[in-house]
């Protein structure tokens, strides 16, 4: 059965089994009518993280993860480049540290791939080559281009944005109250896509003409926030979703993406339940091909430079959280390509029981008292990965109070361990560590409350459970060090010091009005 001017794709296989643990792409094919090609496959990663930015270029996946964040360290996760291609990595890169930040723009430009920090005018290019990356001097808001046209556009925050039309003969410029949009052409007419509203542009030249310090150029140069120009004209509304409400926060279906095929101008639209191809009618979207289900598509929104340069539909990134999955899908022609990436790694903590979370600690109890003075940073990492704890050392130094460390020791090393008791507490292992022969100088133990505090018969379980990890934490140390040699019990927290026989100061401290408990180990 078919519907008139489409395929009507009848789908025998909707999500690809993930399992294996290579890093080669499973190939399956769905076969449809010969509107649309359908296939799927899957790529396989270890990398703790998450992916967030990926793009295509000369038939490879250039894909950024960032670093899970389960830590309060505070600063910047980590991340790194992967490269697919034919379904296989390539290579894993290292960003530089200049990168390792909150918001970033990945695009291709003048053959080349680009980096630019959002918040900074550092540039980087990355060499495809070499795999380094290379400093350079600029980065333009360039969003689509075409023989006539150089399309710029610039987001002003809560001001909205400007999209700009440079005319490549005459140097002219026309603007439009337009905040970073997907650019598609059909003939002389052009569509600006914005997820709850579609454009349509028929001759740029009937926008506002642009003169003075409005021009893409002036505004760029003098780095002006926001300038208003003129009244809203030379442009038709075709679509706009009127059920949109910018603070309702549940999830809102939706236009992912747009692209032209035979002349048409079709929608990637985003259910709950499925991803269609959809057109739009009498501002409606009417579905006409169901092309997957359980995609949630994602994208920053200070990522948006060069989606759709020439005319190459934007590649678009999805995740099913619920199973761990992310993945990519690239339009090509009447071929759409939905790569999933299964990640073996363990991106979130496992839940521990109480008792056996407190007998993880007796173990680490007994390897630090015993060895500290000499224990090695290798001996802690062996036992911690035997204990299945969760690595969460931050992507910067962190140091230590003087008094945890009288005797001047350097600390250049601090790794992090993570272990999640239920759903009330979770507590961290921080090492101190020397370079130089990687012997461990101090040891941090800090319990978390995880409960939510507007939820207080929740908060009050926690605060109970505080209490007897206290006590527990007092008998096992007292049976590993005996009886305290000093006790400090003043108005905000409470205060226990042990000294062992070998040189420690166990020193455990209690916030009473706070669900919060530490403990230090450290040579006097």
């Amino acid at each position: 059965m078919k519907k008139k001017g489409f395929g009507y794709l009848i789908i025998t296989l909707l999500l690809i089994a993930c399992t294996g643990a290579t890093n080669k792409a499973n190939d399956k094919r769905i076969n449809s009518t010969d509107d649309f090609v359908i296939t799927l496959d899957t790529f396989h990663v270890n990398i703790k993280g998450n992916l967030t930015h990926a793009l295509k270029y000369r038939d490879k996946y250039y894909v950024l993860f960032e670093e899970v964040a389960v830590n309060n360290y505070g600063g910047y996760n980590k991340r790194w480049l992967v490269i697919f291609s034919k379904g296989d990595i390539e290579k894993k890169v290292d960003l530089p540290k200049e990168l390792e930040v909150n918001y970033l723009d990945f695009f291709v430009h003048n053959d080349s791939i680009i980096l630019k920090p959002y918040m900074d005018e550092s540039i980087y290019c990355f060499d495809t080559h070499d795999y380094i990356w290379k400093k350079i001097s600029k980065a333009e808001d360039l969003i689509f281009e075409d023989e006539k046209y150089w399309v710029y556009s610039r987001d002003f925050g809560e001001w909205g944005g400007k999209t700009w039309f440079k005319d490549k003969v005459t140097g002219l410029e026309y603007e439009i109250e337009a905040t970073k949009p997907l650019v598609n052409k059909i003939g002389p007419s052009y569509y600006f896509t914005n997820g709850i509203q579609i454009l349509k542009i028929e001759d740029p030249l009937l926008l506002n003409k642009c003169t003075g310090d409005i021009t893409y150029e002036n505004i760029e140069a003098s780095k002006k926030c926001y300038s208003w120009y003129g009244n809203a004209t030379g442009f038709q509304v075709i679509y706009k979703d009127t059920t949109y409400n910018q603070f309702d926060f549940s999830y809102h279906p939706g236009i992912v993406s747009s692209f032209v095929w035979k002349n048409k101008l079709l929608h990637i639209y985003e259910t709950e339940k499925a991803t269609y191809i959809a057109k739009i009618e009498n501002n409606a979207i009417k579905p006409i091909q169901k092309v997957a289900k359980e995609l949630r598509f994602f994208g920053a929104s200070d990522s948006y430079r060069c989606k759709n340069l020439n005319g190459t539909n934007e590649l678009l990134k999805f995740e099913i959280k619920e199973k761990q999955l992310c993945g990519l899908f690239d339009i090509v022609d009447n071929k759409i390509e939905i790569h999933y990436i299964t990640n073996n790694a363990e991106l979130y903590p496992k839940l521990f029981a109480s008792s056996k979370a407190n007998d993880i600690f007796d173990q680490r109890l007994n390897l630090i008292l015993t060895n500290l003075p000499n224990l090695q940073l290798k001996r802690v990492e062996q036992e911690e990965k035997h204990w299945n704890s969760y690595e969460n050392t931050p992507n910067h130094s962190v140091g230590i109070g003087d008094s945890w460390n009288p005797k001047k020791y350097s600390i250049d090393i601090f790794k992090s361990f993570l272990i999640k008791e239920d759903s009330l507490i979770s507590y961290t292992t921080e090492y101190f560590a020397t370079k130089k022969n990687r012997l461990v100088r101090a040891v941090i133990f800090e319990w978390h409350d995880d409960t939510d505090l507007f939820k207080s018969q929740l908060h009050e379980r926690a605060r109970k459970a505080f209490k007897t990890k206290l006590s527990f934490l007092e008998r096992c140390i007292t049976q590993k060090a005996g009886n305290h040699i000093k006790f400090i019990n003043e108005e905000g927290y409470t205060e226990k010091t042990w000294k062992t026989h070998n040189g420690l100061t166990i020193e455990l401290e209690k916030m009473k009005d706070i669900n919060e408990i530490s403990l230090i180990i450290y040579q006097h």
